[in-house]
């Protein structure tokens, strides 16, 4: 996959414990701080309409800016946080846009969707049933009934019903046509291969073409907290300086139990309702981390051990 590596200066205080990348430098595995790892999407690939009903680019209610990953093994835990225009209840927007009626007046975040397959492709992970995916929008248009986390997952699509751009190829189109520059997914190109049959001219009336966004069905395997911008600041989520990118007008994301999802590399990938935008991450979960006591507690363990056998000695010797 084609990976934007680039690492995101957060200023020359935190230089040092970015062990020296800089926004110049590039990393291996993205853009990583304070144990999260970072999604960055340009502040130019969302598309919308202004009061007129002409579309355009950039800084609509669609963009997405940020997604970070953080994984805290010591507490078995997972957070992700998302920084967007969007809020997390969506865009109310009536029963039409532009002509196409809206499935449930609002037209809102698709589920996170996190691919451990190893197949190297969206759609033949959710072909196979073998996609995680989390719904934390409660209304949404999720397929499955609650928020929280799935596993076998398969993903449909619901861009005809939000008034959307069918896929990445017809989105990236519209960007082209507004700002002349080429659409991204945070990590990934909008091209990525990984994304592929979803790279060429679609249309709302080729279910085939349109790129899958919502879960259609899965197991539930467990429960989500959602978290404000306030306790993802305290957990070390920064949004990042905004020299190198705007910053959107809601901060918020969850965290659950990492044991819900495997060890080993993924593509995480979350696509709007209506594929305004996307943003997509890669990396990799860790193996739990065991607690080793500490040598103190260790000794103090050792020492009571032989102060019960002391005494059943002595308690022996008297015929106790």
């Amino acid at each position: 996959m084609n990976i934007i590596k680039t690492a995101i200066f957060f200023g020359a205080a935190t230089a040092t414990i970015f062990l020296g990348i800089t926004a110049k430098q590039t990393a291996v595995a993205g853009s990583l701080y304070l144990g999260w790892n970072y999604a960055i999407d340009p502040n130019y690939d969302s598309l919308g309409r202004n009061e007129a009903n002409e579309i355009v680019a950039g800084g609509t209610i669609y963009e997405i800016y940020r997604m970070a990953v953080k994984e805290d093994v010591s507490a078995n835990t997972i957070w992700v946080a998302i920084n967007a225009n969007l809020p997390l209840a969506g865009n109310p927007t009536g029963d039409f846009v532009s002509g196409y009626p809206i499935s449930n007046r609002n037209i809102g975040f698709g589920d996170l969707f996190f691919d451990f397959s190893g197949l190297n492709n969206f759609k033949s992970a959710s072909d196979s049933n073998s996609l995680f995916g989390i719904r934390f929008a409660s209304n949404n248009d999720s397929n499955v009934a609650s928020t929280g986390l799935y596993s076998g997952v398969k993903a449909k699509s619901v861009v005809a019903q939000n008034a959307g751009w069918s896929n990445l190829y017809n989105h990236n189109n519209g960007v082209l046509q507004q700002v002349r520059m080429n659409a991204a997914m945070g990590y990934l190109e909008w091209k990525d291969p990984y994304y592929s049959p979803y790279l060429a001219p679609g249309s709302h009336d080729k279910p085939e073409t349109l790129i899958p966004n919502i879960i259609e069905s899965g197991n539930k395997v467990g429960d989500i907290t959602m978290v404000g911008g306030a306790e993802l600041l305290a957990a070390g989520f920064i949004l990042g300086d905004p020299e190198y990118g705007e910053l959107g007008t809601h901060t918020f994301g969850f965290k659950f139990d990492k044991s819900l999802l495997p060890v080993g590399s993924y593509v995480a990938s979350l696509i709007l309702e209506c594929n305004n935008d996307a943003i997509a991450l890669e990396g990799e979960t860790q193996p739990f981390e065991e607690k080793v006591p500490e040598p103190s507690l260790i000794f103090g363990t050792l020492l009571g051990f032989g102060a019960i056998i002391a005494k059943r000695k002595r308690q022996q010797k008297l015929g106790m």
